[in-house]
């Protein structure tokens, strides 16, 4: 194994430490704050954008003394603009809308799908190609991966239906001094339906108009309902799919083009060139929200509009923007080193563990919700395998 071959398979194992350190961050603060998505992107992809600015003039912009000519540099720039915009933009769009229309788990399952669309684009476009006792390794990190990520999703609705069920219990339970007399009173008001009800029975007519309850409504009125969820399911899974390709594709343009530049500047490039997409359809709706005053009327004044950032006091934003360094700039930093050493799909492979780390950060920082089951230390022990077969076998066939 070549040594470049070691550092980008600890490269890619180590980032997804800190983007699971990020996310713990962010799902503590940001989820509190009001703010969408949308948001949360303009914001980390900005800010990092200024540390990579600064790492890039302390180690570099190039990896290379070459005069390289200027039309491919910039034929080079313009395709990594294009990767961020594909990845980090559409791509995580893609993701989001797939995630409210299908749910976290079905998403879980077709992002598995990951590496091995990366295995195949390595192949076709990259040229690249993968030992077998390494795409077994990657079949077993996928399996334990899947494995942890459905166990943890299970244990959090269990929680989430638990909780629900307490609360319901104690607003079950009547006053000690009022239950004799609200029974009562139930009894006679039902009493006084059951009498309402035989007499409607017995005067009804063709013009008496009966009101049913949801349940008793036909088939045929909630049809278009029907219709309607159907799509947005299949919607849902297209969606999913294709962001599944989207990032992928987006790490196939950055490997093709960015073999002149530094990690840092590859990520100064996408990220702050998303950044400037990003801020300029922020302003283009704070705009348009300015010329309608008539929607401010009308809009909830609690609710932050998702082309804005929320008001939050100054110490949020200091662990948001933690986040944004775990997250933004040292994963992404190590990912994209680590895309240049070894094969596109094991890169991914190794990238998609980040369900492991946060299987084991979660449980001191959350207690007794987030501790781990047998199932998924059973799933972190089958994917730690597959990544110890990735490491070892990571070279490309010859």
């Amino acid at each position: 194994m070549k040594d470049s071959e070691t550092t980008g398979s600890l490269a890619a194992i180590a980032a997804p430490f800190f983007m699971a350190l990020g996310f713990i961050i962010w799902d503590k603060t940001w989820s509190k704050s009001g703010g969408s998505a949308f948001a949360l992107n303009l914001y980390k992809c900005n800010l990092a954008s200024i540390g990579f600015v600064v790492a890039s003039l302390i180690f570099g912009f190039r990896i290379d003394d070459d005069e390289t000519d200027s039309e491919t540099i910039k034929e080079s720039v313009g395709f990594l603009v294009l990767s961020g915009f594909i990845g980090i933009i559409v791509g995580d769009l893609a993701w989001l809308e797939a995630l409210r229309q299908l749910g976290a788990t079905r998403v879980i399952v077709l992002d598995c799908i990951k590496p091995f669309s990366a295995a195949f684009f390595g192949w076709i476009i990259l040229g690249e190609s993968i030992q077998k006792l390494a795409f077994s390794g990657i079949v077993l990190t996928v399996m334990g991966v899947l494995i942890v990520s459905l166990e943890a999703e299970r244990k959090d609705l269990e929680w989430k239906h638990r909780s629900t069920s307490e609360i319901d219990e104690e607003d079950a339970q009547p006053n000690s001094e009022n239950g004799e007399e609200d029974q009562l009173k139930n009894d006679s008001n039902d009493n006084e339906e059951d009498i309402i009800e035989s007499i409607s029975e017995e005067q009804a007519s063709p013009s008496i108009q009966i009101k049913l309850k949801p349940e008793q409504l036909p088939p045929t009125i909630t049809h278009t309902n029907t219709r309607t969820s159907q799509w947005n399911t299949r919607k849902g899974y297209i969606l999913a799919v294709g962001n599944v390709f989207l990032d992928t594709y987006g790490s196939v343009l950055t490997k093709q083009h960015g073999k002149s530049f530094s990690s840092w500047t590859i990520n100064l490039i996408r990220f702050a060139s998303s950044g400037v997409i990003m801020f300029a359809l922020s302003c283009f709706m704070c705009l348009y929200e300015r010329k309608r005053p008539s929607s401010n009327k009308s809009r909830n004044s609690s609710t932050v509009p998702w082309y804005r950032l929320p008001q939050i006091d100054s110490q949020s934003w200091m662990k948001i923007s933690i986040g944004v360094l775990f997250v933004t700039f040292l994963y992404s930093a190590l990912n994209n080193y680590a895309l240049f050493q070894i094969s596109l799909g094991l890169a991914l492979s190794l990238g998609s563990i980040t369900p492991l780390y946060a299987l084991f950060l979660e449980w001191p920082i959350y207690g007794e919700e987030k501790r781990p089951t047998l199932r998924s230390i059973g799933g972190a022990t089958l994917a730690i395998g597959g990544v110890v077969i990735l490491s070892i076998y990571n070279s490309e066939e010859k």
